[in-house]
C-alpha cells in the first residue's frame, strides 16, 4: 500500500459491512470510520500472517518427520556395521551391516552381550574398553579378536562414543581382515588430517561419505558416526537452490575440481558460511573412485563484512535521524518549560503540605540553613521556646539560653555545626532544660538533607521526661532487687552454716557414738557368737555408710574447710571434683596473700561459683581439662574458669533455663563486679571471668 488507507480487494469485503454499521451509526466522524476501517484491515493482516505461520509449521513438522525417516533408514542400510550397547554391554540397536557382520539375524543380536562374540583372550580388554567409555565420557577405540565361528576369528576394529541422553555406548566395528596393514596405513593417514583446522570429508562414487576429520566434528558439530554414510548434502538444509548443486556438478565433471562459498547448518541448526573446495580422486582406469572435500568457517569474515556495511547504511541514517531529532528538540524545550512550570507549583504545594504536617506534629521541629539559621519551626517548637519564629536564632538561642542545664545547649550547638559542615552525617543528644511547669528532658536529633537545592538541617526534640523517670525507677528497682537477692544468699549461706554445724554437733555425734557402740560389740562376738558377729558387722557397714552420707551433706551445704580458709575450701572442691569426674583440674593462684584481702561475704560468693562451674562441666561441658586461676590486685579480685568442651553459644546463654549462670552474675553484680562468658585462647570450650572489687563489699552495682 502506498498510503495509509488504499483499498484493495482484499479489503473490500471488510469495508462494505463496516461502512454500512458506521453509516447506521449516524454520530461518527469520516476521520473515526476511516480510523476503524484501517483497525479491520490491520486484523485482517494479522490472521493472514497466522494462517502463513501455522503452514510454515505444518511444513516445519513434515520435514522433520521425513528427515527422520531417511535418518532411520541411512542407519539402518549404511555400508557399515553400528551398535548401541546399554551400560551392562547388551546390544539394544544394530542396523544390517552389523548383522552381517557377526552372522546372526537382528534379533538374534538383540538383548545378547556384545563381548559373547568376543574371543576370550579380548574379553577383558573390552570389558575395560566400556568402562573407560562411561567413565570418562570420551570417544575410544579398540582392535579385538573375534571367535573363529565369527568371520573366522578374524581382527575388528571397534571405534566408540558415550550417547549421555541415552545413556548408551555407540560403536562402529569395522572388519580388518586381510587388508590390516593398507587400513594402519590408511590410519596413519587419517590421524594427519585429524591435525589440520580445515574439515575433509570423504565420499565415495555415489557420494556417500565414509570418512571425516576431527575438524569436521568441530565446525559441524556432528560426529563421525553420524556424518558416515550419509550424502553431504544433509548439511545444507535447504539453504541452496538446486541450481546451485547442479552447477557444482557440473563444474566437478569439466573442470575437475571445485572451489567456492555457501552456506550450512551445524547440528545445533546454526548456520555458518564455508570456503569449499572439492577435488575427485581416480582410479588408474579414470574413474572417479572417492571425492574429498576440504573447508574452512568464514563466518566470522562474512559477519564483519556485513557489520562494515551495516556502519555504512547506520551512519546514512544517523544523518537523517540527527535532522529529525533537532526538529523534535524544540517541540520538547517547549514541552519541558511547562513541565517545569507544574512542577514548581507541585513543590510549593508540597512545601505548604509539609509545613502543615510537621505543624501537626508534637514533637518539636525546626529547619536550619548552611548557616544555622532559623527556616521553619513548628507551632509546637515556638511553643516550647517562648519565641515567635521572627525572633528566634537557634544556635544563639542554645548558647545563650540559661534554661539549658549542664552546657547542654552549647553541646546542641558544636553537634549541629559538625553536621553544617559534613564531619558527622547525624548527632543526637539527651538533655535537661528548665520550664515553668519544672526541668523537663528530650532528645535532640540532628540529621543533614542535601538534595538538589540548597543544604538543609533537621532537629527534631522528643520529649522523654516520661521515659527518663521510668528509668530511674527501673534502676532503682534493679538496686533493691539486688540489694535483696545479696540479703537472700546471705541469709541462705547463714542457714546452711547453722544446719551444718547442728547436723555436725547432734547427728554426728550420736553417729560416732552409736559406732563406737557397735564396734565394742563385735569384739566381744567375734569369737562366742559368729552369726551375731556377723550381724553386728552389716550394722557397723551400714553406720560407716550413713556417716559418709552426713558428712556429704554437710559439704554440700557448707563444707568445713571454709572454716579453714577460701583457698583449702576450693583446694577442697577441686579434689573432690577430680575424683568425682576423673577430669584433670588444675588451680592456679598467682598471690595466695589475695585471700588475706578477701571479706568473708566475698569468700562464700567466689567459693559458690567455683562449686557451680564445676558442677556445669561435669554435667554439660564433656570437658577432659578445667583450669581455675584466681589472681588480685590492689581494687579487685580476678576469678577465670575455663575448659575445653564442648563450649556454650550465645543462644544457649540466652535461654531461661540458664539458672546457674544467672546465678552466677547475680551474685557477682550485688558485690559490684562485672562477669562474662567467652572462649578460651585455644579456641575450644568455655571461659567464665569475672571480677569483684575489693572496696565497698557488698556494695550493688547502680
Amino acid at each position: 500500500m502506498n498510503e495509509p488507507f488504499d483499498s484493495g480487494p482484499a479489503d473490500e469485503n471488510l469495508c462494505e459491512p463496516a461502512q454500512r454499521a458506521l453509516l447506521a451509526a449516524g454520530s461518527l466522524s469520516n476521520e473515526e470510520m476511516m480510523r476503524h476501517l484501517h483497525e479491520l484491515r490491520v486484523r485482517q493482516i494479522e490472521l493472514e500472517v497466522q494462517n502463513a505461520g501455522l503452514a510454515e509449521l505444518e511444513k516445519l513438522k513434515n520435514e522433520f518427520k521425513s528427515s527422520r525417516d531417511r535418518y532411520a533408514q541411512l542407519y539402518e542400510h549404511a555400508p557399515v556395521s553400528y551398535f548401541s550397547l546399554a551400560r551392562e554391554g547388551v546390544i539394544t540397536r544394530v542396523n544390517v551391516a552389523a548383522s552381517g557382520l557377526l552372522q546372526r539375524d537382528k534379533d538374534q543380536l538383540l538383548g545378547r552381550r556384545f563381548e559373547q562374540f568376543i574371543a576370550p583372550q579380548a574379553q577383558g580388554a573390552f570389558r575395560r574398553f566400556l568402562d573407560a567409555i562411561f567413565s570418562s565420557g570420551t570417544p575410544q577405540v579398540l582392535e579385538a579378536r573375534l571367535f573363529d565361528d565369527v568371520l573366522g576369528g578374524g581382527v575388528v576394529r571397534i571405534e566408540a562414543n558415550l550417547d549421555v541422553d541415552s545413556a548408551s555406548v555407540r560403536m562402529l566395528v569395522t572388519d580388518l581382515g586381510d587388508e590390516y596393514v593398507r587400513e594402519s596405513a590408511l590410519r596413519r593417514a587419517f590421524l594427519i588430517l585429524d591435525t589440520i583446522r580445515e574439515g575433509v570429508l570423504v565420499t565415495d562414487s555415489d557420494n556417500r561419505i565414509i570418512s571425516v576429520n576431527r575438524a569436521f566434528t568441530t565446525i559441524t558439530g556432528y560426529q563421525a558416526e553420524e556424518a558416515i554414510g550419509r550424502d553431504p548434502s544433509f548439511l545444507g538444509g535447504g539453504t541452496h537452490e538446486p541450481q546451485f548443486y547442479a552447477a557444482m556438478w557440473r563444474s566437478l565433471r569439466q573442470d575437475g575440481s571445485w572451489y567456492g562459498e555457501l552456506v550450512n547448518r551445524r547440528k545445533n541448526g546454526e548456520r555458518f558460511v564455508e570456503s569449499l573446495s572439492i577435488t575427485p580422486m581416480r582410479m588408474p582406469n579414470g574413474d572417479t573412485s572417492h571425492f574429498v572435500g576440504v573447508f574452512s568457517d568464514i563466518t566470522e569474515r562474512k559477519l564483519a563484512d556485513a557489520t562494515l556495511r551495516e556502519l555504512h547504511r547506520e551512519l546514512d541514517q544517523r544523518v537523517i535521524d540527527r535532522t529529525a531529532e533537532l526538529l523534535r528538540a524544540n517541540l520538547h524545550l517547549q514541552l519541558e518549560v511547562q513541565q517545569r512550570e507544574r512542577a514548581q507549583e507541585a513543590l510549593r504545594d508540597a512545601e505548604r503540605f509539609f509545613h502543615a504536617t510537621i505543624d501537626s506534629l508534637s514533637d518539636r521541629v525546626l529547619v536550619l540553613d548552611q548557616a544555622g539559621c532559623l527556616v521553619h519551626a513548628n507551632q509546637a517548637c515556638m511553643a516550647f521556646a517562648s519565641h515567635a519564629p521572627g525572633q528566634l536564632h537557634y544556635l544563639d538561642f542554645c548558647e545563650r539560653d540559661p534554661r539549658w542545664k549542664r552546657s547542654a545547649g552549647r553541646e546542641l550547638a558544636a553537634g549541629i555545626r559538625a553536621v553544617i559542615a559534613g564531619s558527622a552525617d547525624a548527632y543526637a543528644l539527651e538533655y535537661e532544660f528548665a520550664t515553668e511547669a519544672g526541668a523537663r528532658w528530650s532528645q535532640a536529633r540532628v540529621s543533614r538533607f542535601l538534595g538538589e537545592g540548597p543544604l538543609r538541617v533537621v532537629v527534631a526534640h522528643t520529649d522523654i521526661t516520661e521515659r527518663k523517670l521510668m528509668d530511674g525507677a527501673l534502676r532503682q528497682s534493679h538496686a533493691q532487687l539486688r540489694q535483696l537477692a545479696l540479703h537472700m544468699e546471705t541469709a541462705k549461706e547463714d542457714e546452711r552454716k547453722r544446719i551444718s554445724r547442728d547436723i555436725h554437733d547432734e547427728l554426728g555425734q550420736n553417729l560416732l557414738a552409736l559406732r563406737i557402740d557397735i564396734s565394742m560389740l563385735s569384739a566381744r562376738t567375734e569369737g562366742s557368737h559368729p552369726r551375731l558377729h556377723r550381724r553386728v558387722g552389716a550394722v557397723l557397714s551400714n553406720v560407716d555408710t550413713t556417716i559418709k552420707s552426713v558428712r556429704g551433706i554437710m559439704n554440700e551445704l557448707r563444707p568445713m574447710a571454709l572454716d579453714l580458709g577460701l583457698q583449702a575450701a576450693i583446694e577442697w572442691q577441686v579434689g573432690d571434683f577430680r575424683k568425682r569426674s576423673g577430669v584433670v583440674c588444675r588451680l592456679l593462684i598467682r598471690d595466695e596473700a589475695l585471700f588475706a584481702a578477701i571479706g568473708s561475704q566475698v569468700e562464700i560468693v567466689l567459693f559458690r561459683i567455683v562449686q557451680e562451674a564445676l558442677s556445669n562441666v561435669m554435667r554439660h561441658a564433656q570437658a577432659s581439662q578445667v583450669e581455675i586461676e584466681l589472681s588480685s590486685d590492689a581494687c579487685a579480685v580476678y576469678a577465670a574458669i575455663s575448659d575445653n568442651g564442648i563450649g556454650i553459644t550465645p543462644q544457649q546463654q540466652r535461654k531461661k533455663q540458664c539458672f546457674g549462670l544467672i546465678g552466677i552474675a547475680e551474685r557477682v553484680t550485688a558485690l559490684g563486679g562485672h562477669f562474662e562468658v567467652g572462649t578460651p585462647a585455644s579456641g575450644t570450650g568455655c571461659r567464665l571471668f569475672l571480677h569483684i572489687p575489693l572496696t565497698g563489699t557488698g556494695r550493688p552495682a547502680a
